[in-house]
């Protein structure tokens, strides 16, 4: 049987410490590798999210408008609207305001609101 040494033991302690090295090392590299090979891709992905939440933006802005013209043409036409009507349009009215909206929408809201018809 063969003996063991201190000499052996720091031999095999060494190479031990070479190997988790190299091991650390080789996983540095390749992380720092797929970073750069996917800094391209990223970037791409950053461009399409952004111009999907201006299309989702200008969608929601779109569908509000309709249904305030169509809800305030009802008013202005005599339609008499009840309470919960008119606090969904109210409620449908400050999310067109919180998305930019400001257009011939916010002066007939305005006509109709200081006619007391809302």
């Amino acid at each position: 049987m063969e003996q063991i040494t201190l000499g052996s033991i720091a031999s095999f302690i060494s190479l031990l410490a070479v190997f988790v090295g190299a091991i650390a090392g080789l996983i540095k590299f390749y992380r720092f590798s797929i970073a750069k090979i996917l800094e391209p891709l990223n970037k791409k992905v950053d461009k399409l999210e952004k111009l999907a939440n201006t299309n989702l933006k200008n969608l929601e802005l779109t569908t509000i408008k309709t249904d305030l013209v169509d809800f305030i043409n009802d008013v202005e036409q005599g339609e008499e609207k009840s309470a919960i009507q008119k606090m969904s349009a109210y409620e449908l009215y400050d999310r067109y305001t919180c998305l930019g909206g400001n257009s011939y929408v916010h002066d007939r809201w305005e006509k109709l609101r200081r006619e007391g018809k809302l």
